[in-house]
């Protein structure tokens, strides 16, 4: 997603492009606006000439009605989402309704294809509730049910066309009918053509019932939430079609069949319209959940908060890793967008045509292009505003809110740097920027701060110690997993010391600062060591699987005394 830019700062060719856009917009939206009105009109055509024919009010209401809700909730998501093929087919629902009641009464001929293509709504309706709310079909066998529907529907017409006589078998409709001029069999063939429908269209049903229930079962989170109404109402429909079917089949009159089905699937649309409201309460939540992390959340705090406001546990914020050439998620994992599956969409940030982040989340969500717009503002507020934070805090200020008292420094330092400066020449920028991006996150993972990050070093402050080493260990640990350029390998050497610095306005100051630093420089790439203060503040809290071995007395440069060191090993951390 392109951050929009102002006018004034386009050039002629972009904004001429940036004009045609919005014309094409404004132009599918009348031409969308223009067809609503003409299938609006079909449909209360519809119930006129069925009322003009005699039909009763129980019978031509709801031919107009239903057929009008159809058409409108499919303009309205049409609207909002016009790539989106539901709207459009919820759309054509109506029409074919209402269309097929004007032909027949515009043509007594046509009731022969009344007759045939009486399934059509039905089918559309199948395709809506496997492939909401995306517009594609889910799965495999959610493709291979409707290809066969299809197929069945195809062959079933054809044989309806040649064997139907509607004056005798469409008692609920005739008079006034004209003879079926296509058909060539005798009328008694017709009742076994009706029953393989009919047994067809109940299968149908069952099976598409089996697989909305299958996908809604799977789903979780804001999937669910979007599905149930939808499939909710899908579901009755397919309840009360497979009960009708089966009453008809047995030979029983119930010439109010087609009224109650069209009753019934007026709960989609319904369905559709709770799904609206619970999406724009998606967003309310949305925007209390970035309010309650403050002015400058952090990427990770962010990833919780949608993830518990959307109901969506595998919500994924990725930041852009120019080093990895690709997207990161927290645990410094490449994000491969190019391989999600139809139930998971991604949405890409760029900042000045580069990319910055991308945000992957339930397809459910583009049920609603302003919920997905509020999650992006959203993800680039904070990601905008952890830079900024970053790069204050690189400059030596924002030291307000840094801890006071008794505090673990981390100090890190990448080991050779002059030589990989060699190796990587203009690619060692990227390792830098992964560098710093793997340190703040690491911070913000770890309850600490990063009061200075400038080139190939790091400078953390944590308030409890064991946070301070779980950061070390877990930043040796992303080193690690991180995936660098021309297969260069970066290995950082950490200190870590306790103490009682002061603080003033331009940051921390003391002796324990210059101790810190000199732990560091004791130690190897890939290496933690810690001071006596800080072992001794973990006797009894270390955690399982970390140990603190002994390195003796060392000579620290600038310490008048020599200080007991201890090195931090763990499986993997030499």
């Amino acid at each position: 997603m392109i951050p929009v830019r102002t006018r004034k700062g386009l050039d002629r060719h972009t904004r001429h492009a940036h004009d045609a856009r919005i014309v094409d917009v404004r132009a599918s939206a009348r031409l969308l606006t223009i067809g609503w009105v003409a299938a609006f009109a079909l449909c209360v055509s519809a119930s006129a000439l069925s009322a003009a024919h005699g039909r009763p009010p129980q019978i031509f209401l709801p031919v107009g009605v239903s057929s009008a809700i159809y058409v409108t909730s499919g303009w309205l998501m049409a609207r909002r989402r016009p790539d989106n093929r539901i709207g459009y087919l919820l759309m054509l629902v109506g029409v074919v309704y209402a269309g097929l009641v004007v032909l027949r009464y515009l043509s007594y001929e046509a009731e022969v294809l009344n007759v045939a293509l009486s399934p059509i709504p039905a089918i559309l309706l199948a395709y809506v509730l496997l492939a909401y709310p995306s517009g594609s079909l889910a799965g495999r066998a959610e493709r291979i049910a409707i290809a066969a529907i299809a197929t069945a529907f195809v062959v079933l017409t054809v044989a309806t066309i040649l064997t139907v006589e509607p004056e005798l078998h469409g008692t609920s409709r005739c008079p006034p009918c004209a003879p079926n001029p296509f058909r060539i069999t005798d009328t008694s063939v017709f009742p076994f053509v009706n029953t393989l429908s009919g047994l067809a269209q109940v299968g149908a049903a069952a099976v598409v019932s089996v697989l909305a229930i299958r996908r809604w079962v799977r789903a979780q989170g804001t999937a669910r939430r979007v599905l149930a109404p939808v499939l909710f109402g899908g579901l009755v429909t397919a309840a009360g079609f497979i009960v009708t079917s089966l009453i008809l089949l047995t030979g029983i009159e119930f010439d109010l069949a087609g009224q109650l089905m069209l009753v019934l699937q007026v709960l989609v649309p319904i369905g559709l319209a709770v799904t609206f409201v619970r999406v724009y309460a998606a967003r309310g939540a949305v925007a209390r959940g970035v309010i309650q992390l403050g002015a400058s959340p952090s990427t990770e705090a962010l990833e919780g908060a949608l993830r518990k406001a959307l109901h969506d546990p595998s919500l994924i914020v990725a930041r852009w890793s120019g080093t990895a050439g690709g997207y990161l998620d927290r645990e410094g994992h490449r994000v491969e967008l190019d391989e999600i599956g139809v139930d998971r969409s991604a949405v890409r940030l760029e900042r000045d045509g580069q990319p910055l982040a991308a945000i992957l989340h339930d397809s459910a969500l583009e049920v609603d292009p302003g919920l997905v717009g509020t999650v992006v503002d959203a993800v680039r507020f904070s990601v905008e505003a952890t830079d900024l934070r970053d790069d204050l805090r690189a400059r030596g200020g924002d030291v307000a809110g840094l801890p006071r008292g008794e505090v673990t420094f981390l100090f890190g330092d990448l080991e050779g740097s002059t030589e990989l400066l060699t190796r990587l020449g203009d690619a060692y920028v990227d390792v830098l920027v992964e560098l710093r991006r793997i340190v703040r996150e690491v911070a913000e993972a770890n309850h600490g701060r990063v009061v200075d990050a400038r080139a190939d070093e790091c400078f953390l402050v944590f308030a409890k110690p064991l946070n301070a080493l779980e950061a070390a260990v877990d930043l040796q640990r992303r080193l690690n997993a991180a995936t660098w350029p021309n297969g260069v390998e970066p290995r950082m050497r950490i200190g870590l010391h306790l103490g009682t610095p002061e603080l003033t306005t331009d940051g921390y100051v003391g002796l324990d600062v210059h101790r810190a630093a000199r732990v560091m420089s004791t130690a190897h790439g890939g290496q933690v060591v810690a001071s006596a203060p800080l072992a001794l503040a973990l006797t009894g809290h270390l955690p399982e699987g970390l140990t603190l071995s002994p390195l003796g007395y060392q000579t620290l440069k600038g310490i008048p005394e020599p200080e007991f060191l201890y090195r931090v090993a763990t499986s993997g951390l030499g």
